[in-house]
């Protein structure tokens, strides 16, 4: 497993969403790894220890990904440069995805898919 593989948790440098400045936080990669070694770049949602207010977000497993504190996806999307990567902590469970999906429904306004029918 490369570092920018999908569902790394990582520990990145986060610009604030005003580019005033920055911190380190951790994330999870959201993009294959093939996006990153086209572009060099890794789309990551940011996860958080501040309660989001919405069980949706909330992880199950936050431990098994390495991450100290009960955690949260929040719903934001970043596409960063993987140099910004600091280190990998762990893996989101596969159960947890449905916290990612949960964010993505949030941002982008996915609906659900329809069956065609015929």
């Amino acid at each position: 497993m490369t570092i920018s593989d999908s569902l790394a948790v990582v520990l990145i440098r986060f610009p604030f969403t005003d580019l005033t400045s920055a911190k380190k936080r951790p994330a999870v990669i959201v993009s294959p790894w093939q996006y990153s070694e086209r572009y060099g770049d890794v789309v990551i949602i940011p996860l958080t220890s501040v309660n989001q207010n919405d069980d949706s977000l909330r992880l199950a497993q936050w431990k098994d990904a390495g991450l100290l504190k009960e955690t949260w996806v929040k719903p934001l999307l970043a596409t960063l440069s993987k140099s910004l990567i600091t280190r990998q902590l762990g893996r989101l469970h596969e159960r947890d995805m449905r916290c990612v999906r949960s964010s993505l429904k949030q941002m982008l306004s996915i609906a659900p898919e329809s069956r065609a029918s015929g």
